[in-house]
């Protein structure tokens, strides 16, 4: 039940900082535009975070291969997700290159 509550109020959040982005836009395509780069933005900053605490474990680790296992995870799903995020604002980019 709390899980569920969380979800709905981090969308709830989320929805209300995305309104002076979207209404501040002249056309679709810039309202896209505007929220790929809040996305990328804001998925930097946690990848940052991300690469920081995968850091931290792997230099912390004392030979616990377990611990090792999981900081490498955490660097690798970082990485994986962070070019997922740039590869999709690369192509948002492109394609509304070509709509105007």
């Amino acid at each position: 039940m709390n899980k569920i509550k969380y979800k709905k109020i981090s969308f709830l959040l989320i929805a209300i900082l995305l309104i002076p982005i979207i209404a501040s836009a002249d056309a679709v395509t810039d309202t896209i535009k505007n929220i790929t780069n809040w996305v990328v933005t804001i998925s930097t900053g946690v990848a940052v975070l991300m690469y920081t605490i995968g850091g931290f474990l792997w230099m912390s680790d004392a030979g616990n291969a377990e611990r090792a296992k999981m900081a490498k995870s955490i660097i690798v799903s970082t990485t994986i997700g962070l070019v997922i995020i740039l590869l999709a604002a690369g192509l948002t980019s492109i394609i509304s290159g070509f709509v105007k």
